[in-house]
């Protein structure tokens, strides 16, 4: 803990006005400004902060939380303060690269055990287990306020926000349309093996919209026959960079993080099956298999995943050995030579032209991750 002390400009006019009340009492006479003067320095004496109120103060914990990049949320911070005299203008900000804080009350309520509603705002992609912020205690009119650093334990995950991709271009890539959807499809029960639901997209057949359950959500909804499945998609992220960073471009490693994870989102909101693999420089990790349909434990392997430097890398890595059926992509940054990347492989260097191919360069807010329960397959 860091105790700093200093006179505000506030502090500094009511102290220059109550010297300048007690010495026009003094020339004159007069009782009024006395009693101004008095009333100043009773004011000033009784709720100036003193630094012996922060040896009393002690910070608990922050609740565990999940938050994707720019995302808010009010969580309660708990406190237990010995003392018996509350502190007064109670001010708690934290500006660091993990995360933003901001906590105010008029009066800390001096209690064993207490909690102060705050407003955290996550920045820096990763997993956060300590936070640090400043608390600030203001007297009468903001004179003499008292300031000092705490670190309080916590679990805080920020996750990479998904980017929003041209979702033509990605099902035109990966060829997601099976063959014969454009045609007359099973219609009711007894005219094929159900195998999913999902939101209706243009181009799509009007036959194939689920009445009840449509009108139930307020869109429209499709219904999926086995024959009609999607291909699985088998995405491998390289995170391997030459030292100098000449092959990587102009965009930096965490918009890499979050152009994958838009790939991992499209996808599972299109009811598509998707493996995600690192490609670290010991070798191949999966970090999520095809099963997965949680959206939120791709992003959790993607926060914490980190850029590898190599001197020297082949072009075409080793790719773990994958079933042949389904599509596979691979997501590097600059260490591969895509001219020599297998034809069966669909090859995305951040930063290059089908990046940007992909990505939807409109200005507007990227949408919000969606819920594990919403990206499972089915009603």
């Amino acid at each position: 803990m860091k105790l700093r002390q200093r006179l505000s400009g506030a502090g500094r006019a009511c102290l220059v006005a109550a010297i300048t009340l007690g010495a026009s009492a003094l020339l004159f006479g007069h009782p009024l400004p006395a009693l101004a003067c008095g009333f100043a320095l009773g004011l000033l004496l009784f709720s100036s902060p003193r630094g012996r109120a922060f040896e009393k103060l002690r910070f608990l914990r922050l609740p565990p939380a999940r938050l994707v990049e720019d995302e808010e949320l009010e969580l309660d911070l708990e406190y237990s303060f010995a003392g018996a005299i509350a502190p007064l203008g109670f001010d708690l900000r934290a500006h660091g690269p993990a995360a933003a804080l901001e906590g105010a009350t008029p009066a800390l309520l001096p209690t064993p055990h207490g909690c102060l509603a705050i407003r955290l705002r996550a920045r820096k992609r990763g997993r956060h287990d300590r936070l640090t912020f400043e608390v600030q205690l203001r007297g009468a009119f903001g004179f003499r306020p008292c300031s000092a650093e705490f670190e309080v334990p916590t679990d805080l995950w920020v996750l990479p926000r998904p980017r929003a991709l041209r979702e033509r271009e990605l099902e035109r890539m990966l060829a997601l349309r099976p063959w014969g959807f454009e045609r007359p499809q099973p219609a009711g029960p007894g005219d094929g093996e159900f195998y999913a639901l999902r939101e209706w997209r243009e181009g799509d057949s009007e036959r194939r919209v689920h009445p009840r359950l449509s009108a139930r959500r307020g869109l429209k909804v499709l219904r999926q026959f086995r024959g009609e499945a999607p291909p699985v998609v088998h995405l491998i992220v390289d995170l391997r960079f030459a030292r100098d960073g000449r092959s990587f471009g102009r965009v930096d490693f965490d918009e890499g993080m979050r152009f994958a994870a838009g790939i991992v989102r499209s996808l599972l909101a299109r009811s598509v099956p998707v493996s995600l693999t690192l490609l670290e420089t010991g070798g191949t990790r999966t970090a999520c298999a095809a099963g997965c349909r949680d959206l939120h434990a791709f992003l959790g392997e993607l926060a914490l995943a980190r850029a590898f430097p190599v001197a020297v890398a082949p072009d075409v890595p080793a790719l773990p050995a994958l079933t042949q059926q389904g599509r596979k992509v691979v997501l590097h940054l600059g260490q591969i030579d895509d001219a020599r990347a297998p034809s069966d492989w669909l090859s995305i260097r951040v930063g290059a032209q089908r990046y940007y191919q992909l990505l939807d360069m409109q200005l507007a807010p990227a949408p919000a991750p969606t819920s594990s329960a919403e990206v499972r397959h089915g009603a």
